[in-house]
């Protein structure tokens, strides 16, 4: 039997044991004995989880009457942050399944994948497919970096991400935008950071182009505390941007994305090592491949001029170090990147 008939009765079996029983009691510690005196509909009635809509509420009477989120998996999921991407596109391949299930006919798209995971949600560097009995090295956003192979490719460490960019533009009037520019970059910033809990000084850049009516975001990895992963952001603000909800308005007016415009471009701290002619046209990641010889000469010149440019925005930040960025903050990290 493959993986995806095993996922599938798992699903089964796990909707039968949450059928029959919420938590049971025995999963409360002593010094919090299980409550009688709360109900199901008081607690999660009007639960939600912010980052995850691939999660079912419980109820947790351990002392405390909470809600407790649980993906299709049965594992608990923390809706107060972004679910690693990888453990987000799991829930989204078992929810697909599901969906697959109650409609005769239906089929998984053929683009995804269900990912393995490390207990930390991020990817295994290596990824198989049990129907197909075909493996891949992946890198730290889920992008494959080498042929598909039957052979048992050497996947010996997880390829990181250190830079991507995403590129969209609106559907809106070329004088509508018209000196609206800095005012657009500002409100991109705050969302960026107020709800997809990114550091300031992990936004490297914010373009706005009037004529084109295009909007590129640079995002990168550094060395603050507790950053957040550039990779699992970047897939949420796709999803968000192709169904959407990334939503920003300029003097009252919402603006409206172009999906068809929506791309993520991935910089790899190592080339990939794969045959450009096997990605398909429809392959969600873009990935760039840079010659030997470049690198050595113009990248080290735009990797000197982005180190010494970080390096610039990080004294300036060092003051809201751990804090929520305010206007304030946001108006200084305006006028650093103009």
């Amino acid at each position: 039997m493959g993986r995806t008939g095993l996922l599938f009765m798992v699903l089964l079996i796990t909707d039968y044991v949450h059928t029959v029983s919420a938590i049971p009691d025995d999963e409360c510690p002593d010094a919090y004995p299980a409550r009688e005196n709360c109900e199901f509909d008081e607690v999660c009635e009007d639960a939600s989880c912010k980052y995850n809509q691939y999660v079912t509420c419980y109820l947790n009477r351990c002392g405390t009457c909470e809600a407790v989120f649980r993906g299709y998996d049965n594992l608990t999921v923390s809706c107060n942050q972004l679910t690693p991407k990888c453990r987000l596109l799991h829930l989204e391949m078992l929810h697909k399944m599901r969906t697959a299930s109650s409609h005769p006919g239906g089929r998984r798209v053929d683009d995804l994948y269900d990912p393995d995971c490390e207990t930390n949600g991020t990817f295994k560097a290596k990824q198989c497919d049990d129907d197909s009995n075909l493996c891949w090295c992946v890198d730290s956003a889920g992008v494959r970096l080498t042929d598909k192979s039957g052979d048992d490719p050497k996947c010996d460490q997880l390829v990181r991400v250190h830079l991507i960019q995403i590129d969209f533009s609106f559907k809106v009037e070329f004088v509508f935008l018209k000196m609206k520019e800095q005012a657009l970059r500002r409100k991109v910033a705050i969302k960026l950071v107020k709800e997809y809990t990114l550091k300031a000084t992990q936004i490297l850049e914010i373009k706005v182009h009037e004529i084109s009516r295009e909007i590129s975001i640079r995002l990168g990895e550094n060395g603050t505390k507790d950053p957040a992963d550039i990779s699992t952001v970047a897939y949420y603000i796709e999803r968000d941007l192709k169904m959407n909800k990334f939503t920003l308005e300029v003097d009252g007016k919402s603006l409206q994305v172009e999906r068809e415009s929506v791309q993520v471009w991935f910089f790899d701290n190592e080339p990939p090592r794969i045959n450009m002619k096997t990605i398909s046209p429809g392959f969600a990641a873009i990935i760039i491949i840079i010659a030997l010889a470049f690198l050595t000469g113009i990248a080290v010149f735009v990797v000197v001029r982005r180190r010494a440019k970080e390096d610039r925005r990080r004294i300036q930040f060092e003051v809201i170090e751990g804090q929520e960025m305010d206007d304030r903050h946001l108006a200084q990290w305006m006028g650093l990147t103009r």
